[in-house]
Parts: structure tokens; C-alpha cells; sequence
């Protein structure tokens, strides 16, 4: 906890309330949890609760005497990283539901939340999944990108849709969803340990060059065919 921090609440412009984040990966939520993130914010006075493009719940003007307990409230306060960490990973319905669903877009977005989100990085984290070339989760524009076809998950990595903009490299194509994730662990284990502080993805990419990435990760992964 630092002092622009509490919990997982973020000191605000105001300089005085606090904005938390909450809700699962791939912003899906229980009836039961709704009613928890309504309920907490009417006790708290919560002023201001918004949808992200992140697909999260963001309670926003949080006074800042009941940011602590609006944490506790929402479960939201423990197993977080104290730096920079894992944003959100957004994902679309996938085969879930969506009719051009091509893979389990849900079920990815789990497993990646479960593997990073108590992770510290050199920068934010943020993670795309889309079920079909549609796209629908921007996955182009993610620092880990994910997209389905019927052959596989196609893998990207170093995007960014920020202020310098940035399309992710494909790194690999028809790999399935325990190889996907294993890639996963490979790049931002990757990433992690040469990233510099507060270098996003994208920029770390073009210091390093893909090819450089190519020789000394990906010409090691077993699944990836040699070029």
C-alpha cells in the first residue's frame, strides 16, 4: 500500500477520494456480486459507478476515510500486487454463447486471470481475448493478445492503444489452449525479467526487436516452428 493506493483503490484528481476497480476476467459477474457492488456503494456513498473498457466495475469518488472499507466490502483488498500489475484481461463470449465464436474466449480469460493477477510487472498489464478474427476485444491493442480461430489461438504481444499507438506482433498461430497459455507464462516471464521500470510492452518490443525476442525466447518453444 503506498499512499496513492489503498487496497486496490486509486487516489483520484481531487487528490482526496479513491476510484476501485472490481469484477471478474472477462467482466463477468454473478447476480450475487451485482448485488454486493450496489449494496456497498449505497452504504458508502459512492457518488459515481461506471463501466471500463476493461469490462471491470469502477466505483469512482470513493471518500477516502471509507476506501479501506469499501475494499473489505468487495473482497478486493487482499492478493493484490503493491506495483505495477495486471489491469484487466477482456474477453468476448467466445463459443460461450456468440455464434461466430471459434474458442472458449471465457475460459482462456479465467486461466490468465488466475496465472497474473496477483503478479507484479515492470508496467501495467493489459490482456485481449478475442473468440474469432472479429476481434471484439481488441486484442491487437493488448500488451498480450489472444485471437480464435478454428485451427487455434493465434498469440500477440506488444500493443498499445495509448498515446503512441501500437499493433501487437502475431507470435504464434494454431496453438491450443494449454499451448497458448504456456506461451503466455514464456512472454511475460519474458518480459518481467528485462522489462525496464515502467515500460510498457509495446515499447519494450521496440527497444528489444522481435527478432531479438525470437532468439533468445521463442526459438525455444517447441511448438513454434523454426523460420
Amino acid at each position: 500500500m503506498t499512499p496513492k493506493t489503498v487496497g486496490d483503490a486509486v487516489l483520484q484528481r481531487d487528490g482526496t477520494s479513491y476510484g476501485l476497480m472490481v469484477g471478474g476476467a472477462g467482466g463477468v459477474v454473478t447476480p450475487d456480486e451485482l448485488e454486493r457492488i450496489a449494496r456497498t456503494a449505497r452504504e458508502h456513498g459512492v457518488p459515481l459507478i461506471k463501466l471500463t473498457r476493461g469490462q471491470r466495475i469502477a466505483l469512482l469518488g470513493i471518500p477516502g476515510e471509507k476506501a479501506v472499507a469499501v475494499a473489505r466490502a468487495l473482497g478486493v483488498d487482499e492478493g493484490r500486487p503493491g506495483g505495477p500489475c495486471m489491469k484487466y484481461v477482456a474477453a468476448c463470449p467466445g463459443t460461450a454463447v456468440c455464434r461466430w465464436g471459434m474458442q472458449d474466449a471465457l475460459a482462456l480469460a479465467r486461466e490468465l486471470e488466475e496465472r497474473f493477477g496477483t503478479r507484479t510487472f515492470p508496467s501495467k498489464l493489459k490482456i485481449g481475448v478475442s473468440g474469432c478474427a472479429r476481434n471484439c476485444s481488441s486484442s491487437f491493442f493488448s500488451d498480450l493478445g489472444f485471437i480464435g480461430t478454428g485451427r487455434g489461438w493465434m498469440v500477440f504481444f506488444g500493443g498499445n492503444g495509448a498515446r503512441r499507438p501500437r499493433n501487437a506482433d502475431l507470435v504464434a498461430s494454431n496453438l491450443t489452449d494449454d499451448q497458448a497459455l504456456d506461451l503466455a507464462d514464456r512472454l511475460v516471464n519474458y518480459y518481467a525479467s528485462h522489462g525496464r521500470s515502467g515500460e510498457r510492452t509495446a515499447r519494450f518490443v521496440e527497444r528489444l526487436g522481435l527478432e531479438t525476442i525470437r532468439s533468445e525466447l521463442l526459438r525455444f518453444v517447441p511448438y513454434i516452428p523454426l523460420e
